[in-house]
């Protein structure tokens, strides 16, 4: 039974994709060369139809963020479905999934800056238009930079069973373990605490730079391998006290996987706060531009 509703979960929580990342490259790879293909495609249409075009598409991918907020659509998407065969409702609900409007929301979003990149073609810019077209790329990059997040964020869960997903639980459990640590070295030899206070103590109160964390849940790789490498040649010396000491040094590993855990908590949640951020100012932006273009040619 557990089986099958492990498998029941694999299907409900996989993506339409294998990677998100890698779909929205192959998306930007063919934004590319349909652009090289149409060279004259945007002078042709006019700034206004291009325009019109971008922002429609734009609005669009915005259904994303207001399918995750409001159920109003789903409810009677379902409710349509459920009057329809089997396999064409199962169809209709597996478009409906938060998975399926993701890779649609990635999919405009990258596809959007071909009509805005024929909306360029069509005449030159104004520092408006260029602010604007930066706070585009913006959004995008940061979007890319989201998608290739939550792409490596699972396998990292996956890879490490114990992986918190609350930050108060990795600070609960980073506090248990310093507090074992210190407890375990009481009333053993002069050596063994010396190389715990020169060792292990650093790693357990210390912190990982950023970038190396960041590094490591891109390549998948456990950090605690490289951190606890010099505990390790440290020990080699020890005898009776080295099972001890390769215990302090598994608690090091383990605080180090923590932090890891709690930087891809904050990783997990703060791109997402500055993608938001960059779309209200592009909107603010976008508003700005519409505004006075329909001011300059007379409407």
């Amino acid at each position: 039974m557990s089986e099958r509703i492990g498998e029941a979960g694999d299907r409900r929580h996989s993506a339409p994709v294998a990677s998100i990342a890698l779909w929205a490259a192959i998306c930007a790879a063919a934004v590319v060369a349909i652009h090289a293909l149409t060279p004259r495609f945007g002078p042709r249409l006019g700034s206004y139809r291009t325009g019109l075009i971008t922002l429609g598409v734009f609005l669009i991918a915005a259904g994303y963020s207001a399918r995750k907020r409001a159920l109003w659509l789903s409810v009677r998407w379902l409710r349509a479905a459920a009057r329809l065969p089997r396999a064409l409702a199962r169809r209709m609900v597996l478009l409906d999934r938060l998975e399926s409007w993701r890779t649609l929301h990635v999919t405009l979003g990258v596809f959007a800056l071909l009509p805005l990149w024929w909306h360029a073609d069509a005449g030159p810019a104004t520092p408006l238009e260029r602010f604007v077209l930066m706070l585009v790329l913006l959004v995008v990059a940061s979007g890319l930079f989201g998608t290739l997040v939550q792409d490596r964020l699972p396998r990292a869960m996956l890879n490490r069973p114990d992986y918190e997903v609350r930050r108060e639980d990795v600070e609960l459990a980073t506090h248990q373990i310093y507090i074992e640590a210190e407890e375990a070295i009481l009333g053993h030899s002069e050596t063994l605490v010396r190389l715990y206070l020169d060792e292990v103590r650093p790693l357990l109160t210390g912190a990982r730079p950023p970038l190396g964390l960041f590094l490591a849940t891109l390549t998948g790789r456990d950090p605690a391998d490289a951190a606890c490498a010099r505990a390790r040649r440290a020990a080699t010396g020890l005898t009776e006290d080295g099972p001890l000491f390769d215990h302090l040094i598994g608690l090091a590993a383990t605080k180090v996987r923590l932090e890891l855990n709690r930087f891809n908590l904050r990783l997990g949640t703060g791109w997402l706060v500055f993608h938001i951020a960059l779309v209200a100012i592009l909107g603010a932006a976008l508003a700005f531009h519409i505004a006075g273009a329909l001011y300059y040619n007379g409407f």
